[in-house]
């Protein structure tokens, strides 16, 4: 037996028009035949008192303690890169977009992974020392690594979006001082000149989020009594997955857009099942739709999920591996409407290829059961039953 989790990150919404959220108006053939023969219900991912994010909803869903899901996101995300964080706390850097003091768009606007390692390495240059080492992540995703304290008091930068700056600054000095040093850096840097002349929102700013050190978290093999293997796109996932003993299966151009290699994270997970009998794929894009407020992206994004990860992937399951089961959810939703995480209830389906359930629509549903999160996974491999 093949166990499968395929996350599409944030792809739960709110109803916005008569159309329906994303999620119900996007054309999903795959997801529409799967459902009808699958069980579903709805679940929360986030642990009460934190905040609503991928992290926490990961850790839950694979069986983390809940004081496993305060865990330090940037010093994961940069164990997931082969960061040295000996002697080292990690921040999240986000290269962002500041207009009139606020912040304007916590991914820069967009860019290119060429804009984020050139003005990453500009920021080393100016600002880096023996005890500051900046590094690029995917895009906008760069890192601080510094010495000493890992303290740090400032939110996410898609939850301050329209707000000013600096009332959310850290009040450590030092980010501070770097936060102020790297906007003379970028305001005249040459990616931010054409940014402009393109009409492009310019990358003029940094902030700092999610500091702390490597957490210990429990292993997977311990925890379930198997192998298992993640494919994603975004730092987050592989880090999260090397702490916890999965095999990290890298796919090129995989980058958490969507335009990333969705039909290699499917071909990827299926020859990783040949080394073990799970694994986890993730979809970063239809969360990026969100925090960017486009129902359009967000509703492609959720087709992309669909026609050209799932279905392939069903398709090679059917074919090598006959019996299997696959979790689909949201890991939260990211309403198009707020442009940030909520701690919503998201729908999730189970199929099993051995059964046919009576199931339904898989779409925001408040008349679906709901289901305790931290027990999905334990439904997932058969050790509980409904």
């Amino acid at each position: 037996m093949k166990y499968l989790i395929a996350v599409a990150d944030g792809a739960a919404d709110l109803p916005l028009c008569p159309q329906g959220t994303p999620l119900h108006y996007a054309h999903t053939p795959c997801m529409d035949t799967l459902s009808v023969r699958s069980r579903l219900g709805r679940t929360c991912l986030i642990p009460s008192g934190c905040a609503a994010g991928t992290l926490p909803a990961l850790l839950t869903l694979l069986g983390a303690p809940k004081e496993a899901c305060s865990s330090s996101r940037a010093a994961l995300e940069a164990f997931g890169l082969n960061a040295p964080l000996t002697d080292h706390a990690a921040f999240r850097c986000n290269l962002i977009s500041m207009r009139d003091g606020c912040i304007f768009a916590h991914d820069g606007g967009g860019m290119s992974q060429y804009e984020a390692d050139t003005l990453t390495a500009s920021l080393s240059d100016a600002l880096g020392d023996d005890a500051h080492r900046f590094i690029s992540g995917t895009t906008y995703r760069s890192f601080l690594l510094r010495k000493g304290a890992a303290c740090i008091d400032s939110p996410a930068p898609d939850t301050l979006l329209g707000q000013p700056a600096e009332a959310h600054l850290p009040s450590d000095t030092d980010l501070r001082r770097l936060f102020y040093a790297a906007q003379k850096v970028l305001s005249t840097h040459p990616i931010n000149t054409k940014r402009c002349a393109d009409g492009k929102p310019p990358i003029n700013a940094i902030w700092f989020w999610g500091g702390g050190t490597l957490p210990n978290l429990p292993a997977f093999p311990a925890r379930t009594g198997m192998q298992g293997s993640a494919v994603g796109g975004v730092p987050l996932v592989h880090g999260i997955a090397k702490a916890m003993g999965l095999s990290v299966v890298s796919v090129p151009h995989a980058d958490g857009t969507l335009y990333t290699n969705w039909e290699g994270k499917a071909y990827a997970a299926l020859d990783a099942l040949e080394q073990s009998d799970f694994v986890l794929v993730h979809a970063e894009a239809p969360d990026e739709a969100g925090h960017s407020g486009s129902f359009r992206d967000k509703v492609t994004a959720i087709e992309y999920f669909d026609q050209r990860l799932l279905a392939p992937l069903m398709e090679g399951l059917a074919a090598r591996y006959p019996e299997h089961r696959i979790l689909i959810l949201p890991d939260h939703p990211t309403p198009v409407s707020l442009r940030c995480h909520t701690t919503a209830p998201v729908p999730w389906m189970l199929y099993d290829s051995r059964t046919h359930q009576a199931g339904s629509a898989f779409e925001e549903n408040e008349m679906l059961p709901l289901f305790d999160g931290t027990r999905l996974l334990d439904l997932l491999l058969e050790r509980i039953s409904l």
